[in-house]
């Protein structure tokens, strides 16, 4: 009896310590998981307080005083809701500490003065703008004695879907806010409004951001914000901005000639389906269809024909006709390159030689 009785002690004891035990594995696992949860979203947000801060410097908040306006810039004030019928309010981007500021093209488009806002508070001249309303890219200068914070550009061709990214600008006038979200999708196109390619993100977008920067986990300029997708006017997650890649070539001629000169091969071409591709027989996927060709166009003298599949052209590959057109228009022209075709099912190599569309 007393053996037995220390036998049901012993297991009611054991089972008592094994319960203790997991309960306080089960407790210290947990608040382990907890450090370590808040320890990496207190990593995320110094990474994003570091790239926002580097960057925030060289984003101002544009004023552009509207053509038919006849108040003077000095008269109008950009917190007063009542005067922001008079100007354009938007943001831009200090590339270069000499002055040289990017911006969207509808941000000073019509207007006939401008002024920035700093993120010191000064308030300084913008002179000389040049826009490119097809791409919605402006420049302009910045009248400064003294050299301006300016963003490093990065890389906009090496973003992933899912990288963290931060927009910097002034929605609704109010200066140097800044959002945070992921690169939705990268290569939409929204022809209607803009040119080109476009990164897409969920990063908040409003009025006012427009011309702003779209940052990296860096620090650098990896878009310009240019546009939302709403039906409400305000942003409802999509928002969009031009890739830093684009923006470089786009300010460059800009700087140096005063407009874009844009590559052309005299040709339209059409997305091509898996159902065209399957009829094809075609032995790779992606790609793009010729379904025109201009009479006397470097496509004409190439030799291309009507139903092409053209792969890559000057060694760089193209799986729709937005990729095709981004990748001619910034060739520069009178210099053949190689283009890489099937026709009838065969590989074939030709040389085409872009010319400068007038």
């Amino acid at each position: 009896m007393t053996l037995r009785a220390f036998h049901l002690s012993s297991i009611a004891l054991v089972a008592a310590l094994s319960s203790a035990l997991t309960t306080s594995v089960s407790l210290g696992d947990d608040q382990e998981l907890q450090l370590l949860a808040k320890n990496q979203a207190r990593s995320l947000s110094i990474a994003f307080q570091n790239a926002a801060g580097k960057a925030l410097p060289a984003v101002v908040t544009v004023l552009a005083k509207r053509a038919d306006v006849d108040a003077t810039l000095d008269e109008l004030d950009l917190l007063d809701s009542n005067s922001t019928r008079n100007f354009n309010i938007g943001s831009g981007v200090i590339l270069e500490e000499k002055g040289l500021c990017v911006t969207n093209h509808h941000v000073i488009k019509d207007t006939k003065g401008i002024r920035v806002r700093l993120a010191d508070g000064r308030e300084l001249q913008g002179n000389d703008p040049v826009s490119d309303p097809s791409s919605d890219i402006a420049i302009f200068r910045i009248a400064s004695d003294t050299p301006l914070p300016s963003v490093k550009l990065g890389n906009s061709d090496r973003l992933s879907i899912g990288d963290w990214v931060i927009a910097i600008g002034s929605p609704f006038a109010l200066e140097q806010t800044v959002s945070v979200g992921i690169i939705s999708s990268k290569g939409r196109a929204l022809s209607r409004l803009v040119e080109g390619q476009l990164l897409q993100t969920d990063a908040a977008i409003n009025p006012g951001n427009s011309g702003g920067a779209l940052i990296d986990l860096d620090g650098e300029l990896i878009g310009i914000n240019t546009a939302i997708m709403t039906t409400s006017g305000s942003f409802q997650g999509v928002g969009f901005a031009i890739p830093s890649a684009r923006v470089q070539w786009i300010t460059r001629e800009l700087s140096e000639f005063g407009k874009v000169r844009r590559a052309k091969v005299g040709m339209r071409v059409e997305p091509l389906t898996q159902t065209q591709a399957d009829e094809l027989k075609l032995p790779v996927r992606g790609g793009v269809t010729v379904t025109r060709i201009n009479p006397d166009s470097p496509a004409q003298k190439a030799g291309l024909e009507i139903d092409d599949v053209i792969l890559e052209i000057a060694q760089q590959r193209v799986f729709t006709p937005e990729d095709f057109r981004s990748v001619v228009e910034q060739l520069p022209a009178d210099k053949a390159y190689p283009v890489t075709i099937l026709r009838s099912g065969e590989k074939q190599t030709l040389e085409i030689t872009p010319v400068i569309s007038p």
